[in-house]
């Protein structure tokens, strides 16, 4: 195990990732990697899965687009800065507060709490940002000459690191395959419709409170990021993981510490990391990026 100076480190180094990461980028980069925390983007220039959410939500509710859009930016503008201000931040911590009287984070209640919370996390969620691939991304280039890639996302949320990267790669001639791994919220149904709609073959692995982790299909790619910190005992998905993983597969996360709070239920992650170590992946970026190796 690591001791609490490594733990220290471990968080230092995630952090470093983010700035080197953002570093490379301007001459050329190394990954399109980003950060699964709301952005600054003006509403006015929606991303790929905002426009996704709003063409949605029309069918869904049975309205025109422009009247889908309508309603989204009625409801951005209800708070200062919109979904990703300080005051929508704020407003999604008293959502926490008031609803613990339903379901809090505790091993029999965390389920149901995530379900509480779907819409509010939702709509944080279409503020993220997506990344931009390219062909010497580290994950794209270790991929290339394939004809088929398996792609998992558990704890997806609205997936959009697997999905951008699942579109590139169908652009480039490669079969994909799409699972999405989460718990049963709202975000399921716009997640199969994505798939439906773009044509890449999607599936939707629900996660319970009987079956937390369910059955895995061989993988060549897991985007498993800001995930490890919100269940308990991370090594043991871990392990389901790695079954699944073919070799030379990619396990892309942050096994960095975090802090305690409400959700995060296991902010340190040091017996994941002695897992992770003891499986002898290459580390591609550390505490992120990780490869199984071809033999094992």
């Amino acid at each position: 195990m690591f001791e609490p100076e490594d733990l220290i480190t471990y968080r230092r180094r995630g952090l470093a990732f983010w700035r080197s990461r953002d570093r490379m980028l301007k001459d050329g980069g190394a990954t399109a990697l980003v950060r699964s925390r709301p952005s600054k983007h003006s509403i006015s220039e929606p991303t790929r899965t905002q426009q996704y959410f709003i063409d949605w939500n029309a069918e869904r509710l049975g309205i025109t687009p422009a009247e889908s859009r309508e309603r989204y930016v009625q409801s951005w503008n209800a708070i200062p800065n919109g979904h990703s201000g300080k005051a929508f931040g704020k407003f999604h911590g008293h959502c926490y507060d008031v609803f613990k009287v339903f379901a809090d984070d505790s091993p029999r209640e965390v389920m149901s709490a995530y379900q509480i919370h779907g819409h509010v996390h939702f709509l944080t969620m279409l503020t993220y940002p997506e990344p931009r691939w390219f062909d010497d991304d580290a994950i794209v280039k270790r991929l290339k000459g394939r004809e088929q890639v398996s792609i998992v996302d558990f704890g997806c949320g609205l997936a959009q690191q697997s999905r951008t990267l699942a579109e590139y790669l169908r652009d480039q001639g490669i079969k994909v395959r799409l699972a999405l791994a989460d718990i049963p919220t709202v975000r399921k149904d716009f997640l199969l419709w994505w798939g439906r709609h773009t044509g890449i073959p999607t599936t939707f692995l629900e996660c319970t409170l009987e079956r937390p982790i369910p059955d895995l299909p061989r993988m060549d790619v897991c985007f498993a990021l800001e995930f490890f910190e919100h269940v308990y005992d991370p090594a043991a998905y871990f392990t389901r993981i790695d079954a699944a993983m073919n070799g030379g597969g990619l396990l892309v996360t942050n096994i960095g510490d975090h802090h305690r709070d409400f959700m995060h239920v296991s902010p340190k992650l040091g017996a994941l990391r002695d897992a992770v170590a003891a499986s002898h992946y290459e580390e591609v970026f550390a505490t992120f990026i990780y490869q199984k190796p071809m033999h094992s």
